[in-house]
């Protein structure tokens, strides 16, 4: 009854059901990774973002750990440069599709630091930024990275439009010592009353839909088992075919 669970066709079934399974479980599991992932971020950003805002240069030196100083609030004085902006497209805000402006800023120590002054709508130009001396408060951000699947920026050396803020890349179109993170700007002073730029707000500290995804996986698991022993269940049950009663005789 058993041997005709183990035919070539009933064990490739088993194998493709098990490695279902397998896989499913796998990615529930990895929704959970995701959303604790996710949570220490809401905690990260929590905490160094209710920080004082300190001066830029007391705690982004050469050796300091960048990764330790994302979302901290800093104070940075300067004079933009707008003839070196350039812009990060493929933004959006508020249901809007744009770009954020990004202006070096050279401060009172002749460093730059680039400045994410926030959102501009696609139907809009780049705002010019405030001449003269300026006292911008922001969140130091850390220089981005391009993914497996993201976008290449253009190799040109006069490009002006980038896909993320990349640091490195973008210190070949701005001149200066370019430090090493850049400032999401939250105020400046003197302030210009424009609508735009318009500041880029913290990200959204939610759980997001991971723990539900996560449930999601373990249950479809778990309806794939059930499933399978159903059908074994009901194989088992089945008579063999070619098999016939044997004839009652009566004495």
């Amino acid at each position: 009854m058993w041997r005709r669970l183990f035919s070539p066709k009933w064990l490739c079934i088993h194998i493709g059901v098990l490695a279902l399974i397998v896989l499913m479980i796998n990615l529930g599991f990895w929704q959970l990774h995701r959303l604790d992932a996710k949570r220490a971020f809401n905690s990260q950003v929590t905490a160094r973002s209710t920080f004082e805002p300190v001066p830029v240069s007391k705690i982004l030196t050469k050796d300091a750990e960048v990764t330790s100083l994302e979302w901290r609030k800093v104070i940075v004085e300067g004079i933009y440069v707008p003839s070196e902006s350039v812009t990060i497209i493929n933004r959006s805000q508020d249901g809007s599709a744009g770009y954020d402006s990004l202006v070096p800023l050279r401060t009172t120590a002749d460093e730059v630091i680039l400045v994410n002054r926030g959102f501009v709508p696609l139907s809009m130009k780049p705002p010019i930024a405030p001449s003269g001396t300026v006292q911008v408060m922001g969140y130091l951000r850390q220089s981005q990275n391009r993914s497996a699947l993201g976008a290449v920026d253009s190799s040109d050396k006069n490009a002006t439009e980038f896909q993320r803020f990349d640091i490195p890349r973008i210190s070949q179109v701005v001149t200066g010592n370019i430090a090493s993170m850049f400032l999401q700007r939250i105020t400046e002073n003197p302030a210009t009353g424009q609508q735009w730029p318009a500041i880029v707000a913290l990200p959204e500290l939610d759980e997001g839909t991971h723990f539900s995804y996560a449930m999601q996986w373990f249950f479809f698991s778990l309806v794939a088992l059930t499933a399978w022993v159903i059908v074994i269940r009901r194989k088992l049950s089945e008579k063999p075919t070619g098999v016939v009663a044997p004839e009652q005789t009566s004495v």
